[in-house]
C-alpha cells in the first residue's frame, strides 16, 4: 500500500486544527481563517477552504462526498496497521503504527482513538511551530459529526487519557495551546482564541 507523506509545508508557522466539539461555530472558525488549517470530520462545512480536509473513519468519506470537492488535501489513516480503509482515490492514506505516543515519520500516524489527536499529529509533521486547538471540548453536548450518536462520558475520558500521552510525547517539538473555552482537555497550554492570535502576531 502507498502511503501519504505529509511534506513540512508549515516549518514554523502556527497551524490551527478545527474539531468538532459543540463549541465549534462558523464565527469560530473564520477567527483563524488567515492561518493554515485542518478541519476534522463535519468541521470542514464551517471551513470548506481548509488547506487539509481529515476524517479517520472510512465512512465518513462515504457518507460525505462532498467533502472531496474541497480544495484542500484529504487524508485519513488505515483502520488496522496494514488494512487498506475503502476511500475514495482522492483521500490519501497515512499509516496506523499503534494507538498511543508520536510516531517522527512523516507517512505515520498514532490513533488515540480520536481524529482530532491525529490532525495534530498531521500538523506536526507539516512542521507547525504551535498548533492551535479549537473544538475541542472533550465534554457533554453532541458533536459536530454526521451519523455519529452523542458521545459518552467514558469516550470523552479515553480520548483525554491518551491525549496525555501525546503530550507527553511532543512537548519538546512543538507548542500546542487549547483555545477552545470550558475545554476539558487538561494536557496543553491553555489560552484564549484572541489572546492566542495576539501572541502569534507578536512572536
Amino acid at each position: 500500500m502507498m502511503y501519504w507523506t505529509m511534506q513540512r509545508i508549515w516549518e514554523g508557522q502556527t497551524v490551527a486544527v478545527l474539531a468538532s466539539g459543540p463549541s465549534m461555530s462558523k464565527s469560530v472558525a473564520d477567527k483563524v481563517r488567515h492561518l493554515p488549517r485542518i478541519a476534522v470530520n463535519d468541521t470542514f462545512r464551517l471551513a470548506p477552504d481548509a488547506d487539509v480536509i481529515y476524517a479517520g473513519d472510512a465512512s465518513w468519506w462515504r457518507r460525505n462526498p462532498e467533502a472531496l470537492q474541497c480544495q484542500g488535501r484529504k487524508l485519513t489513516i488505515e483502520p488496522l496497521p496494514k488494512v487498506r480503509p475503502d476511500v475514495p482515490f482522492e483521500v490519501g492514506i497515512l499509516q496506523n503504527t499503534g494507538r498511543e505516543g508520536f510516531d517522527p515519520s512523516p507517512c505515520c500516524l498514532r490513533t488515540h482513538n480520536n481524529g482530532g489527536m491525529q490532525a495534530v499529529q498531521i500538523a506536526i509533521h507539516g512542521g507547525a511551530a504551535r498548533i492551535l486547538l479549537l473544538g475541542f471540548d472533550m465534554r457533554g453536548g453532541r458533536w459536530h459529526d454526521s451519523g455519529e450518536a452523542p458521545t459518552s462520558a467514558k469516550q470523552f475520558g479515553i480520548w483525554i487519557h491518551r491525549a496525555r500521552a501525546l503530550a507527553a510525547a511532543v512537548v519538546d517539538r512543538v507548542d500546542i495551546v487549547n483555545v477552545t473555552e470550558d475545554s476539558a482537555l487538561d494536557c496543553f497550554r491553555r489560552h484564549s482564541l484572541d489572546g492566542a492570535l495576539k501572541e502569534r502576531l507578536a512572536a
